[in-house]
């Protein structure tokens, strides 16, 4: 059998059996196809794609990441591309790939069309490692990809970079504009980042908004490609549904080094450039350097990474309960979770310096899973308890969150109405709309929702109104030095009168004596929550005979500096 006769033959098994084959020789960049490639690409075609950028302009810019940065071993890998018509075709691919000196040079694999994409594919609703608004890669996926960098060779390693482009200002035009147009913008953001990018560059969105490119092999391209798009950004308006607007973007960006190894490290190097760069104004670039005091600083958050990690890998996180006491009768009405984490010595990491890293890293969800999953325990085993719990913006204005809390609570109605919710006023107000379908999803199963550290923020009455909360909760600062200060005296009052006007009960919380208890009475604060009421404890006070339902308020009357457990 000859050549000819061979490839003819094996072109007509591959189209007999519904694959199309490929060779990729990554060295030179020059793809060859054996089958019925037409398949794919279209009949119009007079060739298949026979390069990187061919095969990227029938690719779906959201599944780059899984095409030209995936250099396993071996694959498996679906994807969409795009057809004629501008629809899309669902692919499963299965490959392998060959190394030289550790280096990527050559792909082959087999290609194949779902016909039933959207019962097949892991990919056809919302998938683990995509960014449900954008789709294109999370943080989770991105985090992945550095790693995969970081395990190649050092000279691969120092010829990649990471960089983080922030969007100026997103709150004001969450505010200005509504979150739908808002998140409108943040696919055009995606959108047009993903034109100005390289074809083998991977954009993410890394929060919400951030966005992470990736370079592999392409740091050469860093500082050109950062020109570029704050040039870009400042030029051109953005377009999306109806809405034009001037977007500007700051940059961190972050070489890669042959010491490197940790790719949460990386994620963070950059984002400390991002924020430097904003400090700067609008439409700056920084580019990470170190320092001593920022090494220190980034051992810290990296040690508490590991800490939250393994914490929740291993279900050590502990719950400490406060009460929140009626302020007339002193009876506990609820308790307040507050989880705590703990450094080798016994002694407790305090809340404000894990929760921000939490946040940063792309955890909030999964650790308010597990607080909730906790507390939710203890309502179990108490049919009369009631619980606060606190939940991260972050996690509360992720689109599945309203229909993943009914699912977890509609089949116990007794947890849910025992269950208060408590969101921060700064997260409140950055997704209106989103807040609103959780709000609503809440109060449907029975739950109440808590506006926390009320006044400081920017919520307005009319979002106090359409938020439908039960409960404010005065901000802990304008408490201090409460009974000798007639600027917050008078602020509070107006607080505690506005809650009563919308139908809201008020919280006053960080009480730490007497006077000022007596004061918030005097002007009928609804509750009371402080060191002076009760300590946060590990123990479970209502399980004790002491409790009597009554707030042990004598047993911490001492001399406290702070209200921080």
């Amino acid at each position: 059998m000859n050549e000819v006769t061979s490839i003819t033959f094996l072109t007509d098994i591959l189209s007999a059996s519904g694959h199309i084959a490929y060779q990729w020789d990554l060295k030179i960049d020059r793809i060859v196809w054996g089958g019925p490639w037409q398949q794919l690409f279209g009949h119009e075609r007079e060739q298949p794609p026979i390069n990187a950028l061919e095969f990227s302009t029938v690719i779906l810019p959201n599944d780059h990441h899984l095409i030209f940065n995936d250099t396993a071993p071996t694959f498996n890998r679906e994807y969409r591309l795009r057809t004629a018509d501008n629809s899309f075709i669902w692919v499963q691919e299965h490959g392998t790939t060959d190394f030289e000196k550790g280096r990527a040079i050559r792909q082959q694999g087999m290609i194949r069309i779902i016909e039933d994409a959207e019962k097949q594919s892991p990919y056809a609703t919302t998938s683990s490692d995509r960014d449900p608004l954008t789709g294109r890669p999370n943080r989770d996926c991105m985090l992945s990809l550095i790693e995969k960098v970081l395990k190649t060779s050092r000279e691969n390693r120092h010829q990649s970079s990471y960089l983080v482009v922030g969007i100026d200002k997103l709150a004001f035009v969450n505010e200005a504009m509504g979150t739908k147009a808002a998140d409108h913008l943040i696919c055009a953001v995606a959108d047009r980042l993903n034109e100005l990018c390289p074809t083998r560059a991977i954009v993410g969105r890394v929060a919400g908004d951030m966005f992470g490119v990736l370079l592999p092999n392409m740091a050469r391209d860093m500082e050109s490609l950062t020109t570029r798009i704050l040039a870009n950004f400042h030029d051109h308006a953005l377009s999306a549904s109806g809405t034009c607007l001037h977007l500007s973007v700051c940059i961190g960006t972050m070489p890669f080094e042959g010491t490197q190894s940790d790719a949460a490290e990386m994620m963070i190097h950059a984002e400390q450039a991002l924020s430097e760069a904003r400090e700067k104004g609008r439409g700056q670039n920084v580019t990470y350097s170190e320092s001593a005091r920022r090494a220190e600083q980034n051992r810290v958050i990296l040690d508490i990474y590991e800490r939250v990690k393994q914490s929740l890998k291993n279900d050590t996180v502990k719950l400490a309960f406060q009460p929140v006491v009626d302020a007339k009768t002193g009876e506990v009405l609820f308790y307040e979770v507050l989880s705590r984490l703990f450094y080798d010595d016994g002694s407790a990491i305090p809340a404000g310096e894990f929760i921000p890293i939490v946040e940063q890293m792309g955890m909030a969800t999964e650790f308010d899973e597990h607080v909730l999953n906790l507390s939710l325990r203890e309502l179990e085993a108490c049919d009369t308890l009631r619980l606060a719990v606190n939940i991260s913006g972050l996690t509360a204005a992720l689109p599945h969150w309203p229909q993943h809390i009914k699912d977890k609570l509609s089949s116990r109605p007794d947890l849910a109405r025992r269950l208060i919710i408590e969101i921060t006023e700064t997260a409140a107000v950055i997704d209106i709309a989103k807040m609103k379908n959780l709000v609503e999803a809440l109060r449907s199963l029975g739950s109440e929702v808590s506006l926390d550290d009320f006044g400081a923020g920017s919520t307005s009455i009319r979002h106090l109104r359409d938020l439908d909360f039960a409960i404010m909760k005065i901000d802990r600062d304008l408490i201090i030095n409460l009974t000798t200060n007639g600027e917050q005296q008078h602020l509070v009052r107006m607080l505690i009168a506005m809650a009563h006007g919308l139908g809201l009960r008020s919280v006053a919380e960080g009480i730490e004596d007497e006077a000022v208890a007596q004061w918030l009475r005097d002007e009928n604060v609804d509750m009371l929550q402080g060191y002076h009421l009760g300590r946060p404890s590990f123990e479970k006070p209502w399980l004790s005979a002491l409790d009597q339902r009554k707030a042990p308020s004598s047993a911490f009357l001492q001399d406290e500096k702070t209200n921080v457990f």
